[in-house]
């Protein structure tokens, strides 16, 4: 533990941090996980036709770059990154642990998660204590649903 930080001001931390995030700013978007018994592969390890967990709605932290139309061929395409930073620990409570090639539903579009990130520099350094890893910060590109196998969610 760092020398002027004990266990009740870490916690203290992550309640008023979660409190932020569940009651106050309420972002909330929804994870799909893949579902790799149902899933076929190639030999390569590739599928064209995933199939997914069914999903699971967790509170979000966000920052996104704008939107922008690409224009190619049939038409114009709208592309956006968005960098999703998840409570590590609801995220356990949860079992539901982004990784890369997730699928995450957030206001009306599609994500994929192409990189995850957990490193956290808080009292120490990192990979000292995997308990001082807060947050997890995902970044995503916007899909089409089209080239997904995503069901509705039901509310």
């Amino acid at each position: 533990m760092p020398k002027f930080m004990l266990d009740r001001d870490l916690q203290l931390f992550r309640s008023l941090a979660r409190e932020l995030v569940d009651t106050v700013i309420e972002n909330t978007c929804v994870l799909f996980k893949v579902n790799l018994k149902e899933t076929k592969v190639n030999i390569y390890g590739e599928s064209t036709n995933k199939t997914w967990h069914p999903g699971v709605q967790l509170y979000v932290l966000i920052d996104k770059d704008p939107e922008t139309a690409v224009y190619e061929g049939f038409g114009s395409d709208n592309q956006q990154n968005i960098n999703f930073k998840f409570d590590r620990l609801l995220c356990e409570e949860r079992n539901a642990y982004p990784e890369i090639g997730d699928i995450i539903y957030f206001d009306n579009s599609y994500y994929e998660i192409d990189n995850t990130n957990e490193i956290q520099f808080v009292g120490g350094l990192p990979g000292e204590n995997s308990e001082r890893n807060w947050s997890i910060v995902c970044s995503t590109f916007m899909v089409s649903k089209a080239t997904l196998n995503i069901e509705e969610r039901i509310n």
